[in-house]
């Protein structure tokens, strides 16, 4: 994945967030489509997350099909690791998500080091 496509992707997904964030503020008091969005279905509590889940597979199964190597494969599983981690100790999603991007960061070099 390039820096290119990595940027637009975190750009895709940050733009999803903020504006599932801001919308219910657009929107009338009265508007039906905020009534169906603040109810309790399962399927509109999902939404949210799966959309965001949808994008980072659509920007990240592209490396993993064109190069599966295992730094690439072993990058990938100790962000993993990390994100299920620190969200399990913390039970805070920003924070598992961050600890996710730095171990998926620092997996590369820490592999070119220790293979070179």
């Amino acid at each position: 994945m390039t820096d290119r496509s990595l940027f637009i992707a975190i750009a895709a997904m940050a733009g999803v967030t903020a504006f599932s964030r801001i919308l219910p503020f657009l929107l009338s008091p009265d508007s039906r489509l905020l009534k169906l969005l603040s109810g309790d279905h399962p399927a509109i509590r999902i939404a949210g997350p799966a959309l965001l889940v949808a994008l980072a597979v659509a920007s990240l199964a592209g490396p993993i099909i064109e190069s599966p190597s295992w730094q690439t494969l072993l990058s990938y599983a100790v962000g993993a690791v990390a994100t299920a981690v620190v969200l399990r100790w913390r039970h805070s999603v920003g924070l598992a998500v961050v600890a996710g991007i730095v171990a998926f960061g620092l997996a590369g070099p820490a592999m070119r080091w220790l293979v070179s």
